[in-house]
This record gives structure tokens, sequence and C-alpha cells, in this order.
């Protein structure tokens, strides 16, 4: 089942297109990555799918529900944190939740639970507007989870952090994930989306250029793998035909292969042909390198 799930969705402002005909479809219990250069429209998206801009059809579902009919109970069960995070500077973190349980009626427990999972219970005394920016977007998804929602809608959320908070809040995403909430956020900081991460989707110019798993995202581009054997010219002849082949340095060549049954055809082409191969190095293209890829040839 998809937690979030939109048909042929699109939003003008005016005669501009921002988003055409977007087809989301994410799973439940996934960390889903939506990716886009800036202006391409992830941020015109998240508010569609929080109801802070009005789409015109029925074509928004979250957790199997339209919308546009259920829009009460979907929202009690999603969480969200647009941008930088809204709270009371001059209170502390505890009173920001206890001013946030006069709506949820959760208790005291629930707050000091939420404090432990964002692992603020240290700072609940300090006011707000004390905290680094690190822990204001922790306080923030503190509040974004505080009535235990099965969604979280995040934008952005990595902004302004240091490497350390990142990290924290890297680790923070994937204990939410462990617990079985469905996470959909959106960031420019591939590098953590491709740890974090469990599926992808990539908007350009409002459309989705790409959509699934982070594995098949990455299975389509060449890996380059970089050998060391006792024949490089020998190597290179076996090769030809089947293998796109080069020299790399004496006895050291490089292979271009789509997949990991191509590696395997390429170990047993090499020992099959009494090559001995000392040393092997796989070079990947990352997601950021694919990302731009992308984005290239949807303008070609």
């Amino acid at each position: 089942m998809e937690s979030i799930k939109t048909q042929d969705l699109s939003y003008k402002i005016g005669s501009k297109t921002i988003l055409n005909n977007i087809s989301l479809k994410v799973p439940e219990g996934s960390i889903y990555g939506y990716l886009g250069r800036n202006g391409a429209g992830k941020s015109t998206t998240i508010k569609l799918l929080l109801g802070l801009l009005e789409e015109s059809g029925d074509k928004i579902f979250i957790q199997n529900k339209s919308l546009k009919q259920n829009r009460t109970e979907i929202f009690a069960s999603t969480g969200n944190l647009i941008e930088s995070p809204c709270f009371y500077t001059k209170l502390t973190v505890f009173e920001n939740l206890k001013y946030l349980d006069i709506i949820y009626g959760k208790g005291t427990k629930r707050i000091d639970e939420v404090l432990e999972l964002v692992d603020l219970h240290k700072e609940k005394k300090k006011k707000a507007s004390a905290l680094s920016m690190g822990m204001k977007q922790r306080l923030g998804i503190a509040m974004a989870i505080f009535h235990d929602p099965k969604l979280l809608i995040l934008d952005e959320p990595l902004n302004g952090l240091d490497p350390q908070g990142i990290f924290e809040m890297r680790k923070l995403f994937q204990n939410l994930n462990d617990q079985g909430k469905t996470i959909f956020l959106s960031s420019h900081i591939l590098s953590e989306l491709e740890k974090t991460a469990t599926h992808i989707g990539i908007i350009e110019s409002g459309k989705m250029i790409f959509q699934g798993t982070k594995n098949q995202l990455l299975s389509q581009v060449e890996r380059e793998i970089i050998l060391k054997v006792n024949n490089g010219e020998k190597a290179i002849s076996v090769l030809q035909g089947t293998f796109s082949a080069s020299h790399n340095e004496l006895n050291k060549i490089s292979v271009k292969i789509n997949d990991d049954l191509e590696f395997s055809m390429l170990l047993k082409t090499m020992t099959g042909n009494d090559i001995e191969i000392y040393d092997i190095e796989s070079q990947s293209a990352n997601l950021e390198q694919i990302f731009i890829n992308l984005i290239s040839k949807n303008h070609d």
C-alpha cells in the first residue's frame, strides 16, 4: 500500500505550469527522498499534500483516503515540518510541547518520550531561543511526531545544519522509520539521501523524471571495475567484443559493466582464459552524479 499517492497531479499559477501530471507513489514504511533543483516543484508538491494549496481535482490520496474528502482524519495521522520549525521562542523546550499537549491531550509521559526520542531530554528546561540550529530542528521534529503520526512530511529538514547535526538527524529518521513511520522528505543534500532513503523521486521542471527504489536508480548507470592482472594486453584481447575494456596502466585494466551478472561473467571470462587477478576496485556512480546526468538528459 502507498502512504502517499497522487494521480496526474498538476498545478498552475496563472499561465505558468508548476507541476505537470505528477504521479507519486510513496510506499508505506519507506523513507522517500524527493529530489529536484530549486524551482522544480518540490515545495509546491508538499504544500498540496498538506492542504496548504488547493488542487482543482481529487488526485491526492494519503493512507488510501482522498485528501479532499478526509482532511481531518488524514491530518490527525500526519506530521510535518515545512522549512524552519515554528515554536514559541520565549517558552522552554518542555513548555512548547506542553502547549501542544493542550490540543492532543497525550500527557507529560508522552512529552518525555518524545524528548528522549529526539535527544532533547537534557535540554527540556532551556528556552527555545537558546537552542542551536540542530536542536531547533529536533524540536521541530518533536512537535511533528508528538501525536504519533503514521506519516511524516518534511521539507528541507537538514537546512542550516552542520555535519554533526546532519548525522544526528539521519539517525533520528532511521529510528523513526524503524518504528514503522513513513517519511517523505525533500532535500538538496544528495549525499545524505543516498545514506538514508529507501526510495527516490526526482522532479525537474514540474515533471517526474524518475521514481523507484534507490537501488533501481543506482543500477541505471555503468560501474567501472579496475582490475590488476598478470597480463594486461591479453586481458584486453580476451574481453574485446564482449566488454568495454581499456588499459588503465601497465597490467591494470578498466572494464565497464551494468550489473552484478555482468561482473560474474567478467570474472569467469578472465579466470577461464588463465588471467590471474591480483586486485579489484569498483567505482560506482553516486546519487549526485546520477541526478546531474538525469537532469542533463532531460534537457537534451
